[in-house]
């Protein structure tokens, strides 16, 4: 009888162990799972509609699928409505997007985007694949400038340099106050765009630098049209490009467009004061300190 007992007792213990053994299995299993959609979640590849481009996404700030559904839909829009216009120049195969839950600048390096102010929803992703897309070699005024608008026209997200505020209205309001940057100025000084070691000074001069130059482009792409803009787009000696393309010197261009500027209205304070506020701390820096910070430019 007790040597019955004995089985019953082991036979049951052997169950014990068995169903243990499967809690395991499922236990790891799910873990198993779950290290899979959180990898899947940290890296997501996906290519254009017409498949010339590869876009790899690494999800360096645990962002939500939403969040990255967002972004490649952006991306996937922004691509097919550049293919409808017709303004592709040196696309890459490949586009390495990596997203960040951080406050710094963004930047593209060859074929790679470094996206931040992710979470906060302002990020200047349209802006860096412009940069990525059409190339960016020479200069910066073109590329700048370019980007900018292509910010400003195929997204809904303000970013910097301007928060999806009208680039004239911010332009003629700094002039009345003498504040801007000669267009040779612009082209010579690679300084003016740096993105090492920016202090208030160089940070306040570049965004000067973006504004002038998203002015300027904008005016030659409304008024001379997009076609004639590609032509001198990330071109090395860019004065000249402008003469051969547009048949006008870059001093004529400057004086064209001030008097397109001056045809803007002002915007008034209460319209200053409702801009984003990193704006209006760069104006009044600007403003404060333009004798010593222009003539350095």
């Amino acid at each position: 009888m007790l040597s019955r007992y004995k089985k019953f007792g082991s036979f049951v213990f052997l169950i014990m162990l068995i169903l243990a053994g499967c809690s395991d299995i499922k236990q790891n299993s799910a873990a198993s799972d779950n290290e899979s959609s959180s990898q899947d979640n940290d890296f997501q590849k996906f290519k254009t509609e017409d498949g010339e481009i590869e876009i790899n996404i690494f999800n360096k700030g645990s962002f939500s699928e939403a969040t990255l559904k967002q972004i490649k839909e952006e991306t996937l829009s922004f691509y097919t409505a550049l293919k409808k216009e017709n303004v592709l120049l040196s696309s890459p195969s490949k586009i390495y997007l990596h997203l960040y839950d951080e406050k710094k600048v963004s930047y593209a390096s060859d074929n790679t985007i470094h996206l931040y102010w992710v979470k906060e929803g302002n990020y200047p992703l349209i802006h860096e694949l412009t940069h990525v897309i059409l190339g960016y070699t020479e200069g910066h005024v073109t590329q700048e400038g370019l980007a900018i608008f292509m910010q400003d026209s195929y997204s809904d997200r303000g970013a910097f340099p301007n928060f999806h505020e009208d680039v004239h209205g911010i332009m003629k309001y700094l002039m009345t106050r003498g504040i801007s940057i000669s267009l040779e100025t612009l082209l010579r000084e690679e300084k003016i765009f740096t993105q090492s070691n920016l202090n208030k000074d160089s940070y306040s001069l570049r965004w000067l630098g973006y504004i002038e130059s998203a002015s300027f482009s904008d005016f030659l792409i409304n008024q001379y049209g997009m076609e004639k803009f590609l032509k001198i787009y990330d071109r090395p000696n860019l004065t000249d490009e402008i003469h051969a393309v547009y048949g006008k010197k870059l001093e004529h261009f400057e004086m064209e467009w001030k008097e397109f500027l001056q045809r803007k209205s002002i915007p008034n304070e209460e319209t200053i004061r409702s801009y984003e506020p990193q704006i209006q701390e760069i104006i009044n820096h600007l403003e404060a300190n333009k004798e010593q910070l222009l003539k350095t430019s």
